[in-house]
């Protein structure tokens, strides 16, 4: 409800596109007050579909999603995905475009290694630059916070202190963990490095959810009766998630000196060095993930 009301809210210092929609296989009965929910926090209407159609289902939700992500996420859905069993498909896809308040400098971006693992390693666009930013670190890993114009919404990189300790911070990371990152950050010197890159996804998050604990939903011991009127037994077929990330010198979606000059100056300074898999997240006030994601290779 939170993402669907700043959606809502919009802000013409950066651009945010969340996308929901819900099918359900036609035959099933959706209680009203399930409609009226959705329409009142989400302004969605409930889509119903014929399983002997699916061709054109796919069409529908595929052209949906590209318009609503412009055009940034496409091919979500294939006829695949649905299949006998399939008797409602949550679609969610996310789009966020946004301009760093001090920019990279185009030119100071070089090729540089970066590390995927021990044994293998490939040249990236590493963008370069010294400014103050928020600033936090531990044992474990050190955190930057980069700002887009606004100031609301800002992104965290979380880099481990361990040399491919990815795995290691992923597996201690908490929601808690990630908000005391973001909020115990202080004002530093800082010489940044991160790579320019572009992540688009597509994912079943089936499994992840089910990792966590979120399992009935997906089996005969649903409870869904909020939602439908059938006493018939209803499970979740299929959620599907689709993202699209570009982070460049201007933001997510350029002094005269050299790097190597650049780092001279500022040798007393905090240095963060992005050549190894790293996490990143969009923040919107200092409370709300509007993005999270990794960079690995």
């Amino acid at each position: 409800k939170q993402l669907a009301y700043i959606a809502r809210a919009g802000n013409r210092n950066y651009t945010l596109t969340v996308a929901n929609r819900l099918y359900v296989r036609e035959g099933l009965s959706v209680k009203e007050s399930f409609q009226r929910v959705l329409g009142f926090y989400y302004s969605e209407t409930l889509h119903k579909f014929n399983f002997g159609q699916r061709n054109i289902l796919v069409q529908q939700i595929n052209d949906w999603i590209s318009s609503e992500t412009n055009n940034k996420v496409r091919n979500i859905i294939t006829t695949r995905s649905i299949t006998e069993d399939t008797k409602m498909l949550f679609m969610n896809a996310i789009h966020f475009k946004g301009t760093w308040t001090t920019q990279f400098i185009n030119f100071s971006t070089k090729q540089k290694p970066f590390h995927i693992s021990e044994n293998e390693t490939k040249l990236v666009p590493m963008m370069a630059k010294s400014d103050t930013v928020p600033y936090y670190e531990d044992d474990a890993v050190q955190v930057i916070k980069l700002p887009y114009i606004g100031d609301e919404v800002e992104m965290v990189f979380i880099l481990p202190r361990r040399r491919f300790g990815l795995s290691d911070v992923l597996g201690n990371l908490s929601g808690e963990k990630l908000f005391k990152y973001v909020n115990e950050a202080t004002n530093r010197s800082v010489f940044i490095r991160i790579p320019r890159f572009k992540v688009e996804e597509k994912r079943n998050l089936n499994s992840a959810l089910q990792a966590i604990g979120i399992t009935d939903a997906f089996s005969g011991n649903a409870n869904f009766e909020e939602l439908f009127s059938n006493s018939l037994p209803i499970s979740i077929g299929k959620i599907i998630h689709a993202g699209f990330i570009e982070v460049n010198e201007k933001g997510t979606e350029s002094a005269a000196a050299t790097i190597i000059e650049l780092e001279d100056r500022i040798s007393s300074s905090k240095n963060f060095n992005a050549n190894q898999p790293f996490l990143f997240a969009i923040v919107k006030d200092l409370k709300t993930v509007l993005f999270l994601g990794q960079f690995v290779k």
